[in-house]
């Protein structure tokens, strides 16, 4: 598909459809002018022409040369208790924001991380004082401690704190569930260093802006006390005690009153402007309100035409024409001149490596670009519509009622804080079914993605499923709001082959059904070749192949001359003559309701061995190797390391114990913590630990990236500037840093194409065959246990057996 030749007109069209960014305009001018103001405010004792707290002339007496605001009820000048008016103001707004966030931010994260009793104790809490109006709260607190300003202030506090503590408990939790959280609480960090080294900096973003709102609200708070006459007490000049003093004589001298209220309003309106629009929540607003990403700003020559107004319906349920989209600040290129159409009631499935740009061009035939990235050009029509002729209204409209995603991982994408049955129940509530149906239709949803639909299971909040039950919620989420257009992004990669297969072909006949279209982003090509009506192959943002799926299908059964050999195992005669390393008895977890999830698992590794645990989602296989690290406290069996019995909590588990079994998560793109450098995710265990001096930190990092084939330059990226498989050898490096005996990998290669996953694999043989450490690997991919080689046990139903004699694995 061919673009037309660019138009003024469509230019000058394209141009008018895009709305004004008029606050982006005012930001600026609102920051300038809110800094002269506080700057003022707080030079003004400095500045003013007389002694702000003495008489220089008669009371109220008019302006004039000496006076040029005239004076007040006191005889005092105006303009010199107006510039030093504001000091008080400024520093006690900053102290209560300081002290409120303070306490708020330590409530809040120590409530989300500990939960129980002391979750209970401080949302209880927050709640009583929510319930109290705000200037009963302040009268009371300024009339037991007697007006001033401390009273004030400890009023104010105890008014923003429960809202702050709120608000930081929630994105807690939304931060607990990364897996970066779990590897440093499974390497042993104290809660204090969890919760400011891995959650903080992940909500210093939010609470930045929302100090930014929180500021207009507690200066409001601290000025109005003030004209109560319960802040500042005379003859401390305040603009709110000012406006208190001299509204007596507001008909003689109103300068008086209108001076400080000039001051005070134009404070609390610039602060107001500047932080509209600012922050993750502010943008996301901005996107809500126009709709649709934002397009690099170009000459009407530049623009590529738009189709007429009255273009006619190409019969798609999205299309993309052109789509060009690239990076903001540098302008690399992501996604190049892209033709795409996914036809009503087809499966158009989307492969290539990752960073090929699938995603990026999936988000866009949504009307939407992710953070970083901008629209260059290109048409994009959503189920017959001109996304880029859309307001924002009608977008979200259309999307609501007609489209459904869903993410590669549920983790970010499912409230966690809501139930299964909740969940499925808002979706339902969207589409008007009937308080008595929804209940019935949520089950049967479930049901057909074979998950349980007992009030147990409607009970349970996502965080408490395993990963490939979280995919198959969120496609139910999907599923249960009947899309005219579905757009599955990855949602097998935690699924073993069998549940693939079944999965995507339940999905695919329910859309068929209905008619529903389907874009299917995808590593598993055998899975693609069976379900897909045509296949779109990317690579480095291009579009390289459009086939139908038969030809996918000759070429995965044709003979592959260049497969990759089994890695060598190490002889087990060899191993065992060292003894045991890693010894399981009898492990057995239980998950509350859930009932038994492991039962009497049993396994033994020698140094330096292998073992893949294989079997299907949801059978126990990731409970196996948290039970091991701790993180899952079993209630029955043990552990032992080198003989030595490990106590099945972390929490009793000593430093050095800690350090010698080290997890590598499932997801390269959630473990890894995105405000921190790859310098500091590779040298915190380093340093935890003490193994290297603090000075050798650096060289050390150094040599652990140059291990697992990653250079100098990288350490100074953060895990957003890396692809999927450098993310992994992120991980990996951050977990041989530790030194281990042991290594628990965790589907390891489940979100990677395989290109990709083929090199992780090898790199971990070469790794531990160098450190002489032992391998388990948990994976559903057949070609990851027949790559790695060496022992392989199977986890059916909650019990492990010996993948080759069907027993029960006491011996592997």
């Amino acid at each position: 598909m061919t673009v037309p030749p660019p138009s003024s007109a469509a230019g000058a069209a394209a141009s008018a459809a895009t709305p004004p960014q008029r606050p982006a305009r005012r930001r600026p001018v609102a920051a300038v002018l809110f800094g002269i103001l506080v700057l003022l405010a707080l030079c003004g004792p400095w500045l003013a022409p007389y002694d702000p707290l003495t008489g220089a002339d008669m009371p109220f007496a008019p302006t004039s040369g000496d006076h040029p605001l005239g004076t007040d009820h006191l005889g005092a000048d105006v303009l010199s208790r107006v510039l030093a008016g504001g000091r008080v103001l400024i520093l006690v707004t900053l102290a209560v924001l300081l002290i409120a966030y303070v306490l708020g931010t330590a409530a809040g994260m120590l409530a989300a991380y500990r939960g129980g009793w002391v979750d209970t104790l401080v949302m209880r809490l927050a709640d009583v004082l929510l319930g109290l109006p705000p200037l009963v709260l302040i009268a009371v607190i300024t009339t037991g401690t007697g007006p001033g300003v401390s009273g004030v202030a400890v009023s104010v506090v105890a008014v923003m704190l429960p809202d702050i503590a709120r608000i930081v408990r929630a994105a807690t939790v939304q931060a607990l569930a990364h897996d970066y959280v779990e590897v440093a609480v499974a390497r042993g960090e104290t809660t204090r260093s969890v919760l400011f080294r891995e959650v903080f900096p992940n909500l210093a973003v939010t609470l930045g802006a929302d100090a930014g709102v929180r500021f207009v609200g507690a200066a409001y708070a601290v000025a109005t006390a003030g004209f109560l006459g319960l802040g500042a007490q005379p003859p401390t000049p305040d603009w709110g005690l000012m406006i208190l003093e001299n509204r007596g004589g507001l008909a003689l001298q109103p300068l008086a009153v209108l001076a400080p209220s000039a001051m005070l309003l134009a404070m609390l309106l610039t602060a107001g402007l500047m932080v509209d629009g600012l922050g993750p929540v502010s943008a996301a607003r901005r996107l809500v309100r126009t709709g649709r990403p934002r397009h690099r700003a170009r000459t009407a020559e530049a623009r590529p035409a738009r189709e007429p107004a009255g273009a006619p319906d190409d019969g798609s349920a999205a299309s993309a024409r052109g789509l060009r989209l690239s990076v903001a600040e540098t302008g690399r290129p992501v996604v190049r001149d892209v033709d795409l159409s996914v036809p009503r009631g087809t499966v158009v499935a989307l492969i290539g490596d990752s960073g090929s740009g699938k995603t990026s061009t999936a988000l866009a035939l949504l009307g939407h670009t992710a953070p970083g990235l901008e629209q260059e050009r290109g048409t994009v029509r959503l189920l017959g519509a001109d996304v880029g002729r859309l307001t924002g209204r009608a977008l979200r409209e259309l999307r609501a009622r007609s489209v459904a995603y869903v993410a590669q991982d549920p983790r970010t994408s499912l409230p966690m804080h809501l139930r299964v049955g909740t969940l499925l129940d808002e979706q339902l509530r969207l589409l008007a079914v009937p308080a008595r149906a929804r209940r019935e239709k949520a089950r049967a949803v479930l049901r057909r993605l074979s998950l349980p639909s007992d009030e147990a299971f409607l009970a349970r909040r996502p965080h408490q499923l395993s990963g490939g039950q979280r995919q198959r919620l969120a496609i139910a989420a999907a599923l249960a709001r009947d899309p005219r257009l579905l757009v599955l992004d990855e949602p097998t990669s935690a699924l073993d082959p069998e549940n693939t297969a079944r999965l995507l072909a339940e999905v695919v006949a329910l859309c068929r059904d209905s008619a529903t279209a389907v874009l299917l982003i995808s590593h598993d090509l055998h899975a693609v070749a069976e379900v897909a009506d045509t296949v779109v192959a990317m690579s480095e943002g291009r579009i390289v192949d459009s086939s139908a799926p038969e030809l996918l299908r000759e070429t995965l059964a044709a003979p592959q001359e260049a497969a990759a050999p089994p890695l060598p195992a190490r002889p087990r005669e060899q191993a065992t003559g060292q003894g045991d390393l890693l010894r399981v008895e009898n492990l057995t977890v239980e998950r509350g309701t859930s009932g038994r999830v492991l039962s009497n698992a049993s396994l033994t590794l020698p140094p330096g061995g292998r073992l893949c645990v294989i079997g299907p989602s949801g059978s126990g296989k990731s409970t196996l190797l948290r039970a091991i690290t701790g993180l899952v406290e079993p209630v029955g069996g043990q552990v032992l390391l080198a003989g030595e019995p490990l106590a099945p909590a972390l929490a009793r588990r000593d430093t050095a114990q800690l350090g010698r079994l080290q997890l590598v998560p499932q997801n390269p793109y959630d473990s890894l913590n995105p405000r921190h450098s790859v310098r500091r995710i590779v040298g915190r265990p380093l340093r935890q630990f003490g193994l290297v001096p603090d000075e050798a930190v650096e060289q050390e990092t150094r040599e652990l990236l140059a291990r697992v084939g990653l250079t100098p330059e990288h350490a100074a990226r953060r895990p957003a500037a890396l692809s999927g498989g450098e993310r992994q050898r992120v991980a990996l490096a951050r977990a041989l840093a530790a030194r281990p005996d042991v290594l628990l990998c965790d589907e390891v290669t489940s979100a990677l194409d395989p290109a990709t996953a083929v090199v992780v694999l090898d790199l971990l043989d070469e790794v531990c065959r160098e450190s002489g450490t032992a391998l388990v690997v948990v994976t559903h991919d057949r070609t990851v246990v027949d790559r790695m080689g060496g022992l392989t046990a199977e986890v059916v139903d909650g019990v492990l057996l010996h993948a080759d004699t069907g027993r029960p694995a006491t011996s592997v």
